[in-house]
């Protein structure tokens, strides 16, 4: 692509998209603000806003008002997280730059990529640009534009204005992450005494529900609905199904069934999405082998502390070595067990610590132990023992 010369607008641009994501207070706010701060440039009229799990990709949730429509949901996310296509979220991941145009992608010969075939060439379009949002500790989420038809094609200025918000969205949406703030109102915490019973969800071949157990209709409700407004109060009817599944339920039964089996598989794979207003889930799923028609279940129930102290120690950057020395202080490990349980003499132990202290803004354990678990996790059970103390 040629290089765009207008680093003057490219910059007012960029100005006014990160602004816009750094006053956003949900991932909703985030991606609307950005798509009209950047509408000069960016005017698909297709397009969606995902957020994924750092570490694994999976997707996590976003805002799908302007996606595909809902029918073409099951196989773009198969295609992603299955068959494989062009452009795949850990294909950008690994390479330098954080854009990726099909066309370009696929050498001009777009027959080649069934996401072209299947979604975009139906829906009257010509072409898909993808931005990584990713910074220094990872990537966040992604925002996927469609464009022909009606759309401007993607020009060099627009492909300029791409690659100067890329990194400082990646930092806004791992702030929001970071602040608890990814929904409005979520503190990465399920209620006490106010949550249902874990659900079960079988899907088909063609990721159709097959059966829902009893709580299905409230957590799917939960989840954020793809191309849907917030309701005003929780929940849904039980065996709400009509407007389409979660993406990240999608993206995690497709992801299993792409798990080669044979032995040393479990067949099965855990991820987690945000909901409305219950934190976090857990969603595990399985390949199901069986007579039936069912060939996917997927269990949805609310995240455990290890879900969450994850996704905190990721968005500060921790290393793996970091983190897994941070989750043995966070189980009350001493300096010596921790050197022993992980083979590294103290003194490297400590210069781990020392790291990880520097990364979350903390003077010492104590204070790490409040701010990975007391303030990020658990904040409900820091106030109770700070209103049990007087």
């Amino acid at each position: 692509m040629t290089r765009y010369e207008g680093a003057g607008r490219v910059g007012r641009i960029r100005d006014s998209v990160v602004a816009a994501a750094a006053a956003a207070r949900g991932v909703d706010e985030f991606f609307a603000g950005v798509m009209r701060a950047a509408r000069p440039v960016f005017r698909s009229e297709v397009w969606a806003g995902i957020t994924v799990d750092p570490v694994t990709l999976m997707n996590t949730g976003g805002h799908y008002r302007r996606a595909v429509p809902l029918r073409y949901l099951p196989r773009m996310l198969d295609i992603e997280y299955r068959e494989g296509d062009v452009n795949g979220l850990p294909q950008l991941a690994r390479g330098p730059g954080p854009v990726g145009v099909l066309g370009e992608a696929v050498g001009g010969v777009r027959d080649r990529s069934p996401r072209y075939r299947d979604i975009i060439r139906p829906l009257g379009l010509t072409d898909e640009v993808r931005i990584l949002l990713r910074d220094r500790y990872g990537v966040w989420g992604a925002l996927i534009l469609g464009t022909g038809g009606d759309t401007p094609p993607y020009g060099p200025e627009a492909d300029a204005v791409a690659r100067a918000i890329a990194r400082p969205l990646g930092e806004s949406l791992r702030r929001l992450h970071l602040a608890r703030r990814a929904e409005a109102g979520g503190d990465g915490t399920v209620p006490a005494g106010d949550c249902p019973a874990p659900a079960l969800v079988l899907l088909d071949d063609a990721y159709a529900p097959v059966q829902l157990s009893p709580t299905a209709g409230l957590w799917l409700g939960e989840l954020l609905a793809p191309g849907e407004p917030r309701p005003p109060g929780r929940g849904a009817p039980a065996g709400r199904t009509e407007g389409g599944l979660p993406p990240a339920l999608y993206g995690v039964a497709a992801a299993v069934r792409a798990a080669a089996p044979g032995p040393g598989s479990s067949g099965s794979l855990a991820s987690w999405a945000h909901t409305r207003s219950r934190g976090r889930v857990r969603l595990h799923a399985w390949r199901m082998d069986g007579p039936g028609p069912a060939r996917v279940a997927v269990a949805v129930e609310p995240a455990g502390p290890g879900e969450h102290i994850a996704l905190v120690m990721a968005a500060h950057g921790l290393t793996p070595r970091e983190a897994e020395i941070t989750g043995l202080v966070l189980h009350g490990r001493s300096t010596a067990e921790i050197s022993r349980l992980t083979r590294l003499s103290p003194y490297t132990v400590q210069e781990h610590l020392t790291s990880v202290f520097d990364k979350t803004g903390v003077r010492g354990r104590r204070d790490l132990v409040a701010t990975l678990f007391a303030r990020h996790v658990a904040p409900s059970a820091l106030k109770g023992a700070e209103t049990e103390g007087g």
